[in-house]
């Protein structure tokens, strides 16, 4: 039994990006206002347990990135764009976290 639980949480862990872009891919539509708030301290919370567990096998550069997308995508002090910008930063974002190779991706 415990050692489901284990490879549940390494699931979880190993598959935040491929979440993460899922959720900011939906953003390029027309929705709620509240899903992009939600949004906000969704993709801000990821970003930060990705770099927390994965301190060690990220580069400077991933780290780098990372960090700027937590800024931006913050919920305490957020950045207005207008809905053209945040489309392309959507884009962006979500191809980067779906090419980002965390410890223990085989993919």
């Amino acid at each position: 039994m415990m050692t489901w639980k284990l490879q549940e949480t390494h699931i979880v862990e190993t598959k935040m990006n491929k979440l993460l872009a899922a959720l900011i891919f939906f953003a390029v539509l027309p929705l709620p206002y509240a899903y992009y708030e939600i949004l906000r301290v969704a993709v801000c919370l990821g970003v930060v347990f990705i770099v927390v567990k994965e301190w060690k096998s990220l580069d400077t550069t991933a780290k780098a990135i990372l960090a700027v997308i937590a800024i931006l995508f913050n919920p305490f002090s957020p950045i207005y764009l207008s809905k053209m910008v945040w489309v392309v930063i959507d884009l962006v974002v979500g191809l980067y976290m779906l090419n980002l190779k965390l410890d223990g991706n085989n993919e």
